[in-house]
C-alpha cells in the first residue's frame, strides 16, 4: 500500500529498521530509503545491511513535514489549490458552526476562486473580527440541525374513507 507522505508515527523508536523493514513499514519503496539516506538520514554505521535507528528515523521524517508546513496567520484561510495560505476574497468570510464551539470559517481564494476553509473555535471568532476590512456572515442553520425539525403536516395523503 502506497501512501502519498510516510507516517512517521508507524515508526518504533527503540528499534532498528533495514531499508527493506523501514520501507514496509512506512509503505514506499526501498531506493526512497536510500535516498533519504543520500539526504542526510543517519545510519548506525555504512556496513551492509544498512541499520536505520526508529529514532533517527521518526526524527527524519518529522523535519521533513515541519519544512513543508505553512501556518496561516490570522485572517487567513489555506488554499489547497493553491498550496498556499491567503486572505479571502473581498474580506468575506462565512462561519459555518459543526458543534456549539466549533465551525468552520468559509471563504473564496482571491487567486483561483475556490472555496477556503479554516477550523475555528466560537470563542476565537472575535480575533478574526477585528481584522481591518473582513465581515463575517453566520449561515443559516438548515433544517437537519435543528433538534425538532417540522414535521410538514400539509404534505399527508388524505386517508382512505
Amino acid at each position: 500500500m502506497r501512501r502519498r507522505r510516510p507516517n512517521g508515527r508507524l515508526i518504533k523508536i527503540h528499534r532498528t529498521y533495514t531499508v527493506e523493514e523501514a520501507a514496509l513499514t512506512l509503505g514506499v519503496h526501498r531506493n526512497t530509503i536510500r535516498t533519504w539516506i543520500k539526504d542526510r538520514l543517519p545510519t548506525v554505521d555504512r556496513r551492509r545491511p544498512l541499520l536505520i535507528l526508529g529514532r533517527d528515523l521518526r526524527a527524519y521524517l518529522d523535519g521533513k513535514g515541519r519544512k513543508r508546513k505553512q501556518p496561516c496567520q490570522p485572517g487567513e484561510l489555506y488554499c489547497v489549490r493553491c498550496r498556499s495560505p491567503k486572505p479571502p476574497a473581498g474580506g468575506m468570510l462565512e462561519y459555518v458552526p459543526l458543534t456549539r464551539c466549533i465551525g468552520n470559517l468559509r471563504g473564496l481564494c482571491p487567486d483561483c476562486c475556490t472555496l477556503i476553509h479554516r477550523r475555528v473555535s466560537f470563542g476565537k471568532l472575535g480575533t478574526f473580527e477585528a481584522i481591518p476590512g473582513v465581515t463575517i456572515t453566520v449561515a443559516a442553520r438548515n433544517i437537519s440541525g435543528n433538534p425538532a425539525p417540522s414535521l410538514n403536516c400539509a404534505l399527508k395523503e388524505p386517508e382512505p374513507t
